[in-house]
């Protein structure tokens, strides 16, 4: 039996906010018990709901991976038992001093652990050329095999040429993201997610968080580790992974058409979250899966639980307005996240959905409640009216407020940011991601959305001269591919 120790709690609290004893990290307040079937249960006495344990230990595991591979080949300290471990020598030059060359690199030593760190970035990229006109092909809907064949050179060092350049973006994004995180008092986020690759049914899907006011995308992820081995049957598997031998249980997709009234959707969104037997796992909504072949699925919870943990650390103790697309997976893993927001009463988290013509700065009616929703949010509705034709919606579902009114919550900026930059990766990169040797092998693309999040945010300019880096403050105009890859 799993004991509700602190951690355990952390991140297994009662999450219903129409709960007397929503937020409550008093263990006296759940019952815990084990099915057959192995899975742990924790349930609130108050409201009765029940949901599966999350287990602390994994979901560490999880965060740890996530990170390495995020700073994995970048200047930093790589003793895990060293204060300065995964600090950037370009941002934390205190913690490091020059310590001569490894060839024309620069090396420094840290000053806490004596361990030496080689610059790879002190030098000129070497092929930058080729680096540039990679990128550009790719931007344009080369597949990577016409890229090669372009280049005249061998697919594997197409992909070794594409990992380098995911490491040189990942340095640029980890210095830009430095000065975004402190360049705000206030926070307002914006989540979504999509399957990684629409055609592929291999499970994958990538979660996306963007700053709603400027748009630069904060950081994404995916629920996949390369690292572990695939479970083989539910037995192997840990709480953490999905077994290699998982099943559907539907015989068909359920597809929530995007047309549909908002007040309709938000009942189809219910629907098919009530038919799944876990409501946070959403592969559950799958006709099949088809698990990938050299690496291993996270149970989206916990990847998920990972990511906003990850956007936490560089907020900190600052005030946070989060909106999310409609599903309890986001819903549930935001306040794992960001509880300890939640209990200085600067957090506000809210499911939203609107129209797509939803015009964001025109006025809207006075928000009202929405009674017919059952769901455990709280849910308002406002209109943009029209003299003729019909009007556009916009509901929100509050699950935690606490400097936010409903009024000034429908005033806010919506998710068409964070939508536009998943669609985006999908029409740009459309044959790269639906290569048939790369659907079972989704794990190819992760240098790819290094390098398309670090693009997005430097480079594209969605107004002349604008790009969201210069929207934040934090760029004082776009980069251009030269010196994105330089």
């Amino acid at each position: 039996m799993k004991e509700l120790d602190e951690n355990t709690l952390a991140v297994n609290f009662c999450k219903n906010p129409l709960c007397e004893d929503f937020g409550s990290l008093n263990p006296d307040n759940y019952l815990v018990s084990e099915e057959q079937s192995g899975s742990i249960k924790i349930a609130c006495k108050s409201c009765r709901s029940v949901r599966n344990l999350l287990d602390s230990a994994e979901l560490f595991v999880e965060l740890t991976q996530q990170n390495q591979r995020k700073r994995n080949q970048l200047p930093c300290c790589n003793n895990d038992e060293c204060r300065s471990f995964g600090l950037n020598v370009h941002l934390y030059p205190e913690n490091y001093h020059s310590f001569g060359f490894s060839g024309e690199k620069q090396r420094y030593r840290c000053k806490q652990c004596q361990s030496t760190v080689v610059d790879r970035f002190s030098v000129e990229n070497p092929q930058l050329e080729t680096h540039v006109t990679i990128l550009g092909l790719l931007l344009t809907g080369f597949s990577p095999k016409e890229v090669a064949k372009k280049l005249n050179i061998q697919a594997k060092t197409f992909n070794d040429h594409l990992k380098t350049m995911a490491i040189i973006c990942r340095q640029k994004s980890a210095i830009f993201d430095f000065h975004w995180q402190n360049s705000k008092d206030r926070f307002n986020l914006g989540s979504d997610f999509t399957r990684l690759q629409p055609n592929s049914d291999n499970g994958v899907f990538l979660i996306a968080t963007c700053d709603l006011n400027s748009h630069y995308m904060v950081d994404h992820n995916i629920n996949l580790t390369t690292i572990d081995n695939p479970p083989q049957s539910r037995q192997e598997a840990k709480g953490r992974l999905i077994e290699k031998s998982i099943i559907s249980l539907h015989n068909k997709s359920h597809k929530i058409e995007t047309q549909l009234p908002v007040i309709t959707k938000l009942k189809r969104i219910e629907e098919v979250v009530s038919e799944r037997l876990d409501e946070l796992n959403v592969l559950e909504d799958s006709a099949k899966i088809k698990y990938p072949l050299k690496s291993a699925l996270v149970r989206p919870h916990y990847a998920t639980t990972a990511h906003f943990s990850r956007i936490a650390a560089k907020i900190k103790n600052r005030p946070m307005t989060l909106f999310l697309s409609f599903d309890p997976l986001l819903g549930y893993s935001a306040l794992n996240a960001f509880n300890y927001l939640r209990q200085q009463q600067d957090l506000d988290i809210a499911y939203l959905v609107e129209d797509a013509k939803w015009a964001e700065g025109r006025s809207s009616s006075k928000p009202e409640p929405i009674k017919e929703i059952k769901t455990r949010a709280l849910w308002t509705l406002s209109e943009q009216r029209h003299i003729r034709g019909p009007s556009e919606q916009r509901a929100i579902g509050t699950l935690v407020e606490s400097n936010l009114d409903a009024r000034k919550a429908h005033a806010m900026p919506g998710l068409s940011p964070v939508t536009e930059y998943l669609n985006r990766f999908h029409a740009l990169f459309r044959v790269t991601i639906n290569e048939p040797r790369r659907r079972l092998r989704p794990e190819g693309l992760m240098p790819l959305l290094d390098i398309y999040r670090a693009w997005n945010n430097l480079c594209h300019q969605e107004n002349p001269g604008e790009t969201p880096a210069v929207n934040a403050g934090i760029s004082e105009k776009p980069l251009s591919l030269d010196q994105l890859l330089g």
